[in-house]
């Protein structure tokens, strides 16, 4: 029988904080497979988030006070 281990976000942090270096880098480049998702798209989705996120228009200034 296996037992499955149920592990909450916090707990997963705490665990991935502890590996030494070299494993930590190893995750990080494994974790789009990991959640199921290409490191092009994850990395289209970080420059698109990046990007949006840019106060780079005069215009842009009316939302600052939101």
């Amino acid at each position: 029988m296996i037992k499955t281990m149920s592990k909450t976000l916090h707990e997963i942090e705490e665990a991935i904080e502890t590996l030494p270096l070299p494993e930590r880098l190893q995750l990080y480049k494994d974790m789009p497979q990991l959640i199921g998702r290409s490191a092009e798209d994850l990395n289209w989705q970080r420059l698109g988030l990046e990007n949006f996120f840019q106060d780079d228009s005069p215009d842009d200034q009316v939302y600052h006070p939101i």
